[in-house]
C-alpha cells in the first residue's frame, strides 16, 4: 500500500476516532455502595495455636459508604469513597473449666482507597466489564471485644498491682495500610445510572495490632510498664473479602 493510499485510509479513520472520543462517558461519578465481607485478623501464632487456646471462626462484617471518581475517557478512570466497614475476627477458646468460650474482637474503621483502572466500552454495551485496584488507608474508629466466659472470678491480685490497662482501642494500631482491588460488573440501567456488583478485597500490610500497647504495674514500691504483648508476637494482618452491591451516577462530558 502506498503513502497516498495510507493517508486516505488514514484521513477517513480519523472522523471516526475523534466521534467515538467526543461520545465516550467522561465525568464525575457518584454513588453509594454496600459490602458484606468476611475478615480475618491473621496472626501466624493464633493460627498455630492448639484449638482449645484459640480456634477461628469464619466472621462477618458490614461496610458502606458513598463513592466518587472521574472517568478520564471511554476505558480508564480512577475511583476513590469514604467506607465505614465493621470487620475483626470471632473465635473460640477453652476457660479454666474447660468450658467453651466464644471471644469477638470487632474493629471499626473509615477506610480511603484510592484506585485506577480500567473498564470496558461503555457505549454499546449494557453490561460493563471493570477492574480496579490501589491503595487504601484505614483509620480505627472504635475496638471492641466481648466473651460469654461464666467462669471468670475477679482476681484481689489483679487490682493491687494493676495500675492501668490498656484499653481494646489501645490494643490497636489507629492506623492501617494496604493494597485494595475491585472486579466485577456494571449494568447500564439509563445511560447515566448504573447498578455495580463487584468482588472487592484488601489486605492490610501494617500490623494491625498496636505492639506498644502497655500495663502499668505497681510491685514493692515501684510503678513500671510491661508490654502487652508478647516481644516475639508476629504482626497480624487485616484480610477483608466481599461483594460490592452499588448504585452510581455519571455526569457526562463529552
Amino acid at each position: 500500500m502506498n503513502i497516498r493510499n495510507k493517508a486516505f485510509l488514514l484521513g477517513l479513520a480519523m472522523p471516526l476516532l475523534l466521534a467515538v472520543e467526543l461520545y465516550a462517558q467522561k465525568g464525575l461519578k457518584i454513588g453509594f455502595i454496600a459490602l458484606p465481607q468476611s475478615t480475618w485478623l491473621m496472626n501466624e501464632v493464633d493460627w498455630n495455636a492448639a484449638k482449645d487456646d484459640y480456634n477461628h471462626e469464619l466472621t462477618f462484617g458490614m461496610a458502606a459508604g458513598p463513592i466518587f471518581g472521574y472517568n478520564f475517557g471511554e476505558n480508564f478512570g480512577f475511583r476513590s469513597n469514604f467506607m465505614y466497614s465493621l470487620q475483626g475476627q470471632h473465635y473460640t477458646s477453652r476457660n479454666v473449666d474447660l468450658e467453651l468460650v466464644t471471644n469477638k474482637i470487632r474493629l471499626h474503621y473509615l477506610k480511603v482507597p484510592v484506585m485506577f483502572g480500567f473498564n470496558t466500552n461503555t457505549e454499546f454495551s449494557k453490561m460493563i466489564f471493570s477492574i480496579y485496584a490501589g491503595f487504601q488507608a484505614n483509620l480505627l474508629m472504635k475496638a471492641q471485644y466481648q466473651n460469654n466466659d461464666q467462669s471468670y472470678i475477679s482476681d484481689p491480685i489483679l487490682w493491687t498491682n494493676v495500675l492501668e490497662y490498656p484499653s481494646t482501642y489501645r490494643q490497636y494500631k489507629w492506623l492501617d495500610y494496604g493494597p485494595v482491588a475491585d472486579i466485577g460488573f456494571d449494568v447500564k440501567l439509563t445511560y447515566n445510572l448504573m447498578t455495580n456488583l463487584h468482588f472487592r478485597g484488601e489486605y492490610g500490610l501494617g500490623d494491625a495490632e498496636n505492639k506498644n500497647a502497655t500495663i502499668t504495674k505497681f510491685e514493692n514500691g515501684v510503678v513500671f510498664k510491661e508490654k502487652f504483648y508478647d516481644v516475639n508476637r508476629p504482626s497480624t494482618q487485616n484480610i477483608v473479602g466481599g461483594i460490592t452491591i452499588g448504585i452510581t451516577y455519571t455526569f457526562t462530558s463529552y
